[in-house]
Parts: C-alpha cells; sequence; structure tokens
C-alpha cells in the first residue's frame, strides 16, 4: 500500500493556481497526498476556500485566520465573524496567525497589540490554531505563554507552528508549550542543518507535514511555483533526520495531522 501523506498548509486559491488548480490536486492525489489544509489567511480570502472545500470534501478542509500583514484590518467585528464561521463543518483550524519582523509592513508593536485578540477568538472557536512567525520567536512564545499559560490543549496540540524556521531551543520551548512544528521546503536545502537540528530536537511525533504552496518549494523546485505534490520529498528530507523510512514518516505525520485537523478516513 502506497503511503498516504497530508499536506497541512497550502494556499491553492491563490491566483498562481488559476489556471490549473484540478491539474495541480491531481498531481498531490498520484503523489500520495490525500488530504490538504487550505489556509485563508485574510477575510478576502475566506469565502473562496470555503467554496474550494466545498467542491471537493473529501480533499479538503480549510482555516480562516488574518496573515500578519494584514491585521490593520482586525476589528471586533471581524473576530466575531471568524468565530461564527468555525462553526462551518469545512473549517478544520484558525489562522493563521501570527508575528512577522522580517519584511511586514505592519508595526511590530502593533502585530503584538492584535496577535492575542486573534488567539483568544481562536480559543472561543474550539479549533486548533495555526501560527506564523518570522525573526520573532522570543516574542511568539511570550504572548503564547500568556494567552495559554497552564491551559492544557484538548488533544496533544494547541496548534502548529507553521513553516517553522528555527533551531532546536526554539522547536522544543514550541513542544512544551504545546504546539507542533510544520515542516515544509526549507528542510530540503543542503545547509539547513540548523533547521533539520530544530526538527531532530521537536521529535517526530510534534512534526506535520506542509508544502506552504505557492511559496518555499523544495530543493529540486528551486525558483518554481510550489504545490502539495512536493509533499513526499520534504517527507524524504524529515526521514533522513529521523533515520526512518519514508513509509514510517508517513504513517507518524499524517497520524498527528489527523489529531489535530480532525481529518477523517486516513
Amino acid at each position: 500500500m502506497s503511503p498516504a501523506f497530508v499536506d497541512t498548509h497550502a494556499h491553492l486559491t491563490d491566483a498562481r493556481f488559476a489556471a490549473d488548480r484540478d491539474a495541480a490536486l491531481a498531481r498531490a492525489r498520484a503523489a500520495g497526498v490525500v488530504r490538504i489544509l487550505e489556509i485563508a489567511d485574510e477575510p478576502d480570502a475566506w469565502d473562496r476556500a470555503l467554496a474550494l472545500c466545498r467542491e471537493r470534501p473529501q480533499e479538503l478542509r480549510c482555516s480562516l485566520g488574518l496573515h500578519p500583514y494584514h491585521v490593520d484590518r482586525f476589528s471586533e467585528e471581524l473576530a466575531e465573524d471568524l468565530v461564527r464561521r468555525a462553526k462551518l463543518p469545512e473549517v478544520a483550524a484558525a489562522g493563521e496567525f501570527g508575528l512577522d519582523y522580517a519584511r511586514c509592513p505592519i508595526p511590530p508593536e502593533a502585530q503584538r497589540r492584535v496577535l492575542p485578540k486573534l488567539l483568544e477568538a481562536a480559543g472561543a472557536t474550539g479549533l486548533p490554531v495555526v501560527l506564523h512567525c518570522r525573526d520573532a520567536y522570543a516574542d511568539l512564545f511570550d504572548i503564547l505563554r500568556a494567552v495559554y499559560g497552564g491551559r492544557r490543549p484538548r488533544g496533544r496540540y494547541h496548534g502548529v507552528l507553521h513553516c517553522f524556521s528555527a533551531g532546536a531551543a526554539e522547536a522544543e520551548t514550541a513542544v512544551r508549550l504545546g504546539f507542533a512544528i510544520g515542516v515544509d521546503g526549507p528542510v530540503t536545502y543542503p545547509k539547513n542543518d540548523a533547521l533539520r537540528g530544530g526538527v531532530r530536537a521537536a521529535g517526530l511525533a510534534s512534526v506535520v507535514l506542509e508544502t506552504d504552496s505557492p511559496y518555499l518549494p523544495p530543493q529540486s523546485r528551486r525558483g518554481q511555483r510550489n504545490e502539495p505534490q512536493s509533499i513526499p520529498e520534504i517527507a524524504d528530507a524529515v526521514a533522513a533526520v529521523f533515520g526512518r523510512t519514508l513509509a514510517e514518516i508517513a504513517a507518524v505525520t499524517t497520524e498527528n495531522a489527523r489529531e489535530l485537523f480532525g481529518f477523517a478516513g486516513i
């Protein structure tokens, strides 16, 4: 039996998939990717993501959020709308939310002011959260401690730290705070030993696979649009980190994704 994978973070409603979205999904299926979490990271994308999930209920569920680039659009009404939509059967998570100090035009202090409000709204949904972090791990962890404190997750995790890009210390802190890490294309890059050390420190029980399509292609697709069919290449790199087989990586990460996001029938 071929390995079954889950892509826990993709942006298939992005305009770069407009011409061949169905073909990209067919390529994903052929590669063994049986479930995909579609990320709608700003309000204008929420309806598109929901519509796509309704077209393909066996393959797709979605997460609704507000990326750091868009936190200037935050309002209490938006938070209430998020909580209301979270009851829809297509919605499996809340996010992505987070902090981005690399290239984000929104000042860091504004991002830090909004993130706890988004996390509280996510808490009201009862759904896992998808977190974004770029060059802001210390501040993100401070906010997570303040919001979650000693609160136990409903399952093993409060959510996932998507596109994990740091090292062992940050990985251990994320897991200790109740978060899985999302591992994507950069784990395949030859010079990214620090990231691979972080993945190892997190432990396979705390790893889910993702592509962040159309962004962050793996080594074989550098410079090209990424898509969910890349998951097996990412899984191969994770297998090398842990000294496990591809089938073992598929089984464990798929179970982690199923537990996090409630994907059934895998």
